[in-house]
């Protein structure tokens, strides 16, 4: 104990506390490494172990790519299209510009169903690296293992596509089993052999593109041929592959595939992230993580070719409506204009008419500009009929038409209809979706009842408008007619055949106008997405090789320091000095370590042992603690059964009598008395019967085998051990002792359990208290501490006691050849020597 540590105390100052409670102790960075340092074993194997964990990590995982690609998304700026272009403008809507929108749809299900669809994924192939090692044969098993470390050989199941020459054609027209696991392997004969076997499987039908049914169990081992049809109940497929190579493929690798229908493959590939450039510019990054690299770039670029392919086809749907709308009247038209010509041509020939007369004429002309004016408000108003029911429908926008085709040139209607198409299109990416709270689906279906409500209130005034034309025109044409009825006959009668055959020729000539109008707008239109930079490989997404390696070792070295950590910190034991010293001030007069020695009076058995020498030191500071003086009594106690009390008595009265003072032991622990039976004497006197008056001193001092050592046992356990300790003659007891015994010792009761430490305290000049290295809680330590004080305890000394291992917490170890916790010290010790008040 360093002197120092004791030397600060004194009568006046408080030594049974410490300003730092050990609840708030300061971190001790030298305890923590000296911690650290002493289970040193627990860190090796778990860094043994973290390391090859790594190795199974880096043989056994898949790899998962990352691929990207980059997309540019124009912006379809059309006020500067020319007049004559603007029949199909305003078909690209705002929102569908819009960048989140855009990366909604393109990750939407059936987006990725129309990708799919037009790829090959239906089977998938895996390869597995073999490994095996021989039974029974050490050498075989430890030349596996060695090659299996040092080669670039890899035994996780891995997916590959397009690669070893191997290709699965499934029968479209037949039932085949789905998620099933197809195993091939050489059988002994050096043949192909085909095995699956699975439960509860699902049977699918590509042609109807539906599940039909589930099987409870399914199995096939047979021997199978390349190109030849591998057929059963419920499978239908070819294997297709070069057969050198695939024998060498299945000498070192496991080789299987799985067959899959389109939806249950839309999991694997809906994981796709769109990241936009900065503010301002137009590039959104695509990116898909994946186990097959060229399964991942095939699917990411087919991904992007739909995704513009099907904005394009968005753009020139209404033109392909309007051609084949004009195509249908062109058809009629053309039939009629046949017979018109006809019927006019053969009036001429046989009624001799060549040219009419003026007055006919302008009646004519006149007449021709009415009906003309009738047709086109007629188509005008069929045109909303047809498109109010298309919008009643609400399933048939792919159906609609440009209004520019029908002669009608309000770009407001064309908007609204573009606009609404645009937007139907992009809820058809959420059919069957519709009861989804998705804010987006959400924003589409207000757009879509915004504009219905908007087009039908322009599709009922343009209706009006027209009803109200043709009324005007109607009674024009009434009054035409008046006059004309009194020119002559024939003359009558060919104009009427000319202006019918005029007003088809002019509508069937208008119509081919319009026809090459809408064929120059389609063959204009371009995709507003344009691909920048197809699929690409990005980077591994797990640990490389080496950094699988030095994570390994970094959880390998963390979780036992983990452990440590939370066991140390949420230990509430003594585990050091310097925890003793955290709770009170009371000095550290003794250090004794845990001894591997027989017997309980080691300092009388082996003189020279490294606990002897811990009990000369305790000697030694038990001269300083009591001042010198030449008759000592000395009560030791602690705070529960178990932390070595008695032994410490044993050893320091044996420590006393080895150094020629005349020494006794008392056992006043009369509730669990346990002296008599390490000094192998009876306790049938002793104490007890003392004080009751049964038997004189003489009769209960005994003589042990050690010498200037005797002891009085506890002798039978009394029923009020308290009231006998508290009596005259216990008083009576000490006085005579201490004329004859140069030092007594008093082994008593635990302090914090019982009061008979209390009651025999006014007898010792020197009080020691026992802890236990990993025993003694803290916190009923430091009640105790409490209690000496509030006793008023003087000489308190505390000894820690059973300190495990060559160094003990940290800085216990010494040299000089011992493993002791303590060494003899000569220096001065200043201790307290009054009650504290």
């Amino acid at each position: 104990m360093n002197s120092t540590n004791i030397n600060n105390h004194s009568s006046e100052n408080n030594i049974f506390s410490n300003g730092n409670s050990y609840q708030t102790e300061k971190p001790d960075l030298k305890k923590w490494v000296f911690l650290f340092l002493s289970n040193w074993r627990w860190f090796a194997a778990f860094l043994i172990l973290g390391l090859a964990i790594a190795f199974f990590v880096n043989k056994f995982t898949a790899p998962v790519y990352k691929i990207g690609a980059s997309v540019l998304v124009k912006s379809n700026d059309q006020s500067n299209m020319p007049e004559e272009m603007a029949m199909m403008s305003g078909f690209s809507s705002p929102d569908m510009k819009n960048f989140e929108n855009q990366a909604i749809l393109l990750k939407t299900e059936s987006q990725i169903l129309r990708t799919l669809d037009q790829l090959d994924f239906n089977v998938s192939y895996y390869t597995k690296g073999k490994f095996t090692v021989p039974a029974y044969n050490f050498r075989n098993v430890m030349k596996t293992i060695n090659t299996s470390i040092y080669s670039k050989q890899q035994y996780q199941k891995k997916e590959f596509y397009q690669e070893n020459s191997i290709r699965v054609i499934l029968d479209p027209d037949h039932d085949q089993v789905l998620d099933v696991v197809f195993n091939l392997a050489l059988n002994s004969n050096g043949q192909l052999q085909l095995e699956a076997k699975a439960e509860d499987a699902v049977v699918h039908s590509f042609s109807y593109n539906k599940d039909i049914g589930n099987l409870p169990s399914f199995a096939i081992n047979e021997e199978v041929r390349l190109g030849q049809l591998i057929e059963g109940d419920y499978y239908s497929f070819l294997i297709e592959a070069d057969e050198t190579d695939l024998n060498e493929l299945l000498v070192d690798n496991e080789l299987s595939f799985v067959i899959r229908d389109n939806k249950r493959l839309v999991k694997d590939f809906e994981k796709i992230n769109v990241a936009f450039a900065p503010k301002g510019a137009s590039i959104a990054n695509l990116s898909l993580t994946g186990t097959c690299l060229n399964k991942s770039k095939l699917f990411l670029n087919k991904l992007m070719e739909v995704w513009i392919q099907n904005n394009l086809d968005q753009k020139n749907q209404i033109a392909n409506n309007t051609i084949s709308f004009i195509d249908q009247q062109l058809y009629g038209l053309s039939d009629t204009l046949g017979r018109m010509g006809a019927k006019l041509q053969k009036f001429r020939t046989s009624n001799n008419v060549v040219k009419p007369t003026v007055q006919v004429e302008a009646a004519y002309q006149k007449i021709q500009e009415l009906d003309s004016e009738t047709s086109k408000l007629q188509m005008q108003a069929s045109y909303f009929e047809r498109l109010q029911g298309y919008l009643n429908k609400r399933e048939d926008y792919d159906k609609l038409i440009s209004p520019a085709s029908v002669g009608i040139e309000q770009s407001v209607l064309g908007e609204y209809i573009a606009q609404l198409a645009e937007v139907r299109a992009a809820l058809f990416q959420y059919k069957g979706k519709e009861k989804l709270n998705n804010p987006y689906l959400e924003k589409l279906q207000r757009q879509e009842g915004t504009l219905l409500a908007t087009l039908y209130e322009n599709i009922t005034s343009q209706k009006e408008y027209i009803e109200h034309q043709l009324k005007a025109l109607w009674i024009q044409k009434v009054d035409l007619r008046k006059a004309q009825n009194l020119l002559p006959g024939k003359e009558q009668q060919f104009m009427n055949i000319q202006r019918t055959y005029d007003l088809n020729n002019g509508l069937y000539t208008s119509l081919l106008e319009k026809r090459v109008e809408a064929q120059i707008q389609k063959a204009s239109n371009l995709p507003d997405n344009e691909v920048v930079e197809s699929a690409h490989f990005e980077q591994m997404m797990q640990l490389k090789g080496m950094q699988v390696f030095f994570l390994g070792g970094i959880l390998g070295l963390f979780f036992p320091a983990l452990f440590i950590f939370l066991k140390a910190f949420f230990n509430n034991k003594i585990e050091s000095k310097e925890d003793l010293e955290a709770i009170c001030s009371v000095p550290i007069i003794g250090s004794i370590a845990q001894s591997k020695k027989d017997g309980d009076v080691l300092t009388q058995k082996h003189p020279q042992d490294p606990v002897t020498e811990s009990f000369r030191a305790l000697r030694t500071r038990l001269d300083y603690l009591t001042k010198g003086s030449a008759q000592k009594t000395l009560l030791i106690t602690s705070s529960i059964s178990g932390e070595g009390k008695t032994f410490c008595a044993l050893n320091i009265s044996g420590i006393y009598a080895l150094a020629g003072k005349k020494t006794i032991i008392l056992g006043f622990d009369l509730r669990r008395p346990q002296l008599g039976k390490y000094l192998e004497i009876p306790e049938h006197k002793g104490i007890s019967t003392y004080l009751i008056g049964k038997d004189k001193l003489e009769e209960v001092i005994q003589n042990t085998k050690y010498t200037n050592l005797d002891c009085i046992v506890s002798g039978p356990v009394p029923p009020n051990p308290a009231e006998l300790i508290d009596s005259y003659k216990t008083k009576v007891l000490f006085e005579a002792l201490s004329k004859k015994y140069d030092c007594i010792v008093i082994d008593t009761s635990p302090v914090g359990m019982v009061s008979d430490s209390l009651l025999l305290s006014p007898f010792a000049n020197a009080s020691l208290f026992v802890t236990r290295h990993q025993l003694t809680n803290k916190s009923f330590f430091s009640q105790n501490m409490k209690l000496l004080q509030e006793a008023q305890f003087k000489n308190v000394g505390l000894i820690l006691n059973g300190i495990k291992g060559k160094s003990y917490g940290y800085g216990y170890g010494y040299g000089y050849g011992y493993e002791s916790a303590d060494v003899v010290s000569d220096e001065f010790v200043e201790v307290p020597t009054t009650p504290v008040k």
